[in-house]
């Protein structure tokens, strides 16, 4: 039973909290209020502002489309979890989250220029997206001298020139570091958070607004305000004609926007009949004509071509008439009747040729739109079960033949047929595989085991190619996992054993094989470890100092847990393989860290 007293008092709580830039204070509050009511959906919303703020996005999202789920209709919900949808570099995912808002609230202008940013991010626009390389923030002065025209804050915060130093010194440092150091900054000055914030297009003071309740401020002494002088509204140049004609055409654009389409033909044609030559009326009619469905296409198309070819004489006749904006929303018009009629090559023509009128960015994102949905059309056209069979037999044969790389060809044809067919990727990765391109071959493997978790024989090639690439505790691994499936298989079995005595060997061994070595450094979970300062500290204590930084690692969990990871992949976790010690050899461990060190 929800108490909703006590979740009101949480969140109140919560807000005086986020108002004070405590933001993991306020999401504990936050949770509690959650628990106390979970149908609120304006709690998640709260709880997944102050996890954007963490740059906790994963959480962010969750929250966010949690409070869609809750408050559908709720255009705020929308903005919560696109926000977190961008900073995960989910454009495409951001930009329809920001489109679903727009339908509800059209003229929000957070989801808008929400949505512009996504879309700038998904097709790389220089400048956009959730941050530079290594995964950081970059100092963006176009958009903070934007920010700071929206916000009077962040024009007073710019001129603070010690602060500027921090942001900018901040943005310069690599991702993870970055992080670290703008959670240690934020504590001493709360206006850094606010600044990274303002640069990727976020307000701070928007992301307190209805649901956040602002205590109220001492009321201050009231000033005597001087009589502002009013401007005089700019003279209007228009003919009584143009304004008639302008009057028809609103009432048919409202008439539009409530699908009231015969209605709105008639409003438009009472503006042509008035001003006739001017395009927009036109192009207006034009519209409803689309919405109306296809039987009508093949007239706007003619419309539209007819405004064209009349063009200069439009202009003549009314000056302005057919300006080159009003003619480049004609070939826009045209573009969208062929990609409804999937003439995507006539489409890309019309966008080309509307950019050459007007070049804008509505335009180009139209454009590239369009050419995405010309591969995803021509991808589900080329799509046949039946001839994909044909080539996985084909690829079958040619593998029996030894013929690896006219097998590997048979079966790309044949995935381009069938993208789902989870034994054609995993015949590939044979094929891959014997043609020694083992990390293509575990992609293959991979995707595999996507579309079919069961199927045993991949994880029997996967575990294969990884003791290819000497990669010797993954290919355990995949064995074991395979095994899990089917114990009695006989290929994972022998993958197995033969993994189990390569290691045991390599545990034997004083030598270490730096080509595993530098197999070793590259795994991420490695990377992630040797990214740490601390890490690296100890491990050239461990070089120069054994005794000292044993002494350290014996007190430091976290240390144990690094150094235990990098054995097993220095030695291939040899005390795994062989159940009786749990100390891997001195020289693997020796020369990863002499690695580590000086390369």
């Amino acid at each position: 039973m929800a108490d909703k007293a006590k979740a009101a008092e949480a969140k109140a709580k919560g807000n005086v909290e986020f108002q004070a830039k405590n933001f993991k204070e306020a999401i504990k509050h936050f949770t509690e209020a959650i628990k106390h009511d979970p149908s609120d959906h304006v709690f998640f919303s709260n709880r997944s502002a102050c996890y954007a703020s963490l740059e906790q996005y994963d959480k962010a999202l969750e929250d966010g489309a949690e409070c869609v789920r809750l408050k559908p209709d709720w255009p705020k919900g929308y903005t919560r979890k696109g926000l977190a949808e961008f900073f995960l570099k989910k454009y495409d995912d951001a930009a329809e989250t920001y489109k679903a808002g727009l339908k509800l609230a059209p003229e929000d202008q957070t989801l808008k220029e929400g949505l512009k940013k996504a879309m700038d991010a998904k097709y790389e626009v220089p400048g956009a997206g959730a941050g530079g390389g290594g995964g950081g923030l970059q100092f963006d002065p176009a958009a903070l001298t934007a920010a700071a025209v929206r916000n009077p804050k962040i024009k007073e915060y710019m001129q603070d020139q010690e602060l500027m130093q921090k942001v900018q010194m901040l943005a310069s440092l690599p991702g993870n570091m970055q992080q670290q150091m703008i959670m240690q900054m934020m504590n001493q000055d709360k206006r850094v958070l606010e600044l990274f914030m303002a640069m990727q297009g976020i307000d701070v003071s928007t992301m307190s607004g209805e649901d956040f309740d602002k205590p109220e401020p001492s009321p201050a002494p009231k000033k005597k305000e001087e009589p502002k002088k009013e401007e005089a509204p700019p003279e209007d140049l228009r003919s009584p004609e143009q304004k008639e004609a302008d009057d028809w055409k609103t009432k048919g654009n409202e008439l539009y926007k409530k699908k009231q389409f015969k209605e709105a033909l008639e409003m438009y044609d009472k503006a042509i009949a008035v001003v006739p030559d001017d395009i927009t009326y036109h192009n207006n009619r034009n519209a409803v004509l689309i919405e109306m469905g296809a039987e009508h296409f093949d007239k706007v198309l003619k419309s539209c071509q007819d405004l064209i070819d009349r063009r200069y004489e439009i202009n003549s006749a009314n000056p302005g008439g057919a300006s080159f904006e009003k003619v480049a929303k004609v070939f826009q018009r045209m573009a969208s009747v062929y990609e409804k009629q999937n003439k995507y090559d006539d489409a890309i023509a019309m966008y080309n040729k509307a950019l050459t009128e007007d070049n804008n960015r509505s335009t180009r994102n139209a454009l590239r739109e369009c050419e995405r949905a010309k591969e995803k059309h021509e991808k589900e056209a080329y799509l046949d079960p039946a001839k994909a069979e044909e080539h996985r037999e084909k690829g079958n044969e040619f593998f029996k033949e030894k013929k690896y790389a006219e097998a590997k060809a048979e079966y790309d044809e044949g995935l381009k047929r069938n993208p789902k067919d989870a034994k054609m990727y995993s015949n590939r990765a044979a094929a891959l595989t014997k043609l020694l391109a083992y990390p293509d071959a575990l992609r293959d493997l991979d995707e595999c085991l996507k579309l079919d978790p069961s199927f045993v024989k991949a994880y029997s090639r996967k575990g294969a190619a990884h003791f290819f690439m000497k990669e010797y505790h993954k290919s355990l691994q995949a064995y074991e996992q395979g095994l899990k499936l089917d114990p009695e298989n006989a290929e994972c079995k022998q993958g197995r054993d033969q993994v189990l005595a390569k290691i045991s060997e390599t545990s034997r061994s004083t030598e270490v094989d730096e080509e595993q070595v530098r197999h070793a450094m590259a795994d991420p979970e490695i990377q992630q470890i040797l990214h740490d300062p601390q890490i690296n500290m100890f491990l050239k204590e461990m070089q120069n100092n054994p005794q000292e930084a044993q002494k350290q690692m014996m007190s430091d969990p976290k240390l144990q847990e690094a150094v235990s990871k990098l054995k097993q992949r220095a030695s291939s976790a040899p005390a795994r393989a062989s159940h009786r010690s749990m100390a891997p050899p001195r020289a693997s461990l020796t020369t990863l860290i002499s690695f580590v060190v000086h390369v």
